[in-house]
């Protein structure tokens, strides 16, 4: 009796360990959250740091975006995110994204980048230094595109047309050549948005380059010129402070914090086609990097910009707009993208080919 009631408690304790042991197995697969953290895949990705990449300055919008994935990544990522910031003088993102894979790590998805679409996919239509050093599109992979900051559209104050965008419009026309359009550089993606909104509104102005959008934005606000396409940052600060007046948000929506002002529209209620939004913020990798390394940051990633620390960045810039797509769904979105704009960019005289020709 003594030798079977052992036997049968031997076996029932062999038979909960192996219970236990299965059930722990099941919960920690490789490359799923296990108590909130996601999990290495199989192969060990990711066994040390990852380093978000961001080819702009500290307390510029894209390394605000990387910091705010950073923080909120704090307890879910199983290794260290850190932010690197990495201006570029030549080639910008694109450079960065040829840089890359030659670090140690850099083919295996250690060092996403921080990627606006629409300004990053344009830059290849009017840099000459993407040409130069032969970026392509197939060059990037996107892993995710979370946050969308539209472009506003700003003019100085007391203008004699009004403060709206149709009396801009309309004194334009009466006086061709006499606005004056202060843009961010020439060919960046809000010189070619605003090109492209004037051209299709039949408005011809004087353009006066300045190096920042807030060195425009200040230069309208300082009423040394008249209107401009503002990022929503600096839309949000130089409005705030009573130095220009909103006139009209690019996209088919006007944010809350302009609803009620009737002077403020959207680029849909003017006729123009609301596709063009913004800045599309998103993070990609080199196409070098093996696709299970970059659906596992699809998930690392996702988790963060659905966190309330990330959705906090909508208390800073009233207006930001949030959404998550992954990044086969990214990736046709920049195809897209390059499709739809090369015409107007040719439209305009801005594309690198006709540039090359003067």
């Amino acid at each position: 009796m003594k030798t079977r009631a052992t036997k049968k408690l031997v076996f029932l304790g062999l038979a909960a360990a192996l219970t236990l042991a299965l059930a722990s197995g099941a919960t920690a697969q490789p490359g799923e959250f296990v108590k909130g953290v996601l999990q290495p895949l199989a192969d060990g990705f990711p066994n040390r740091n990852i380093n978000i990449v961001v080819v702009d300055d500290p307390g510029s919008p894209n390394d605000l975006y990387a910091k705010s994935l950073q923080a909120a990544l704090k307890d879910i990522s199983p290794v260290r995110i850190l932010v690197s910031n990495e201006p570029s003088a030549v080639g910008g993102t694109w450079f960065t994204v040829q840089e890359v894979p030659r670090r140690d790590g850099g083919a295996d998805g250690y060092y996403p980048i921080v990627f606006s679409s629409f300004g990053n996919v344009t830059d290849l239509l009017v840099e000459p230094g993407t040409r130069e050093i032969g970026a392509k599109l197939e060059q990037v992979n996107m892993v995710i595109s979370t946050d969308i900051l539209p472009y506003v559209m700003i003019q100085r104050k007391n203008a004699p047309w009004g403060p709206t965008f149709g009396g801009m419009v309309k004194y334009g026309k009466e006086n061709p050549g006499k606005l004056r359009y202060v843009s961010f550089e020439i060919g960046t993606a809000h010189d070619i948005v605003c090109e492209w909104a004037l051209y299709n509104v039949g408005v011809k102005v004087k353009k006066y380059p300045q190096g920042t959008r807030q060195e425009a934005a200040s230069t309208v606000g300082a009423g040394e010129g008249d209107f401009t396409m503002a990022g929503l940052p600096e839309a949000i600060t130089n409005s705030q402070a009573g130095r220009v007046d909103v006139t009209m948000v690019m996209g088919d929506t006007v944010p809350d914090m302009w609803k009620n002002n009737p002077n403020v529209v959207s680029a849909k209620q003017v006729g123009l086609n609301p596709a063009i939004q913004g800045s599309l913020y998103g993070l990609a990798v080199p196409s070098l990097v093996p696709q299970a390394h970059v659906d596992w940051l699809y998930k690392l990633f996702k988790a963060a910009a659905e966190s309330d620390i990330h959705k906090k960045r909508a208390t800073v810039f009233p207006g930001l707009r949030f959404r998550n797509i992954n990044g086969a769904a990214a990736n046709a979105e920049n195809k897209q993208i390059l499709e739809f704009s090369e015409p107007i960019i040719r439209a305009i005289g801005l594309h690198i080919d006709d540039i090359k020709k003067k």
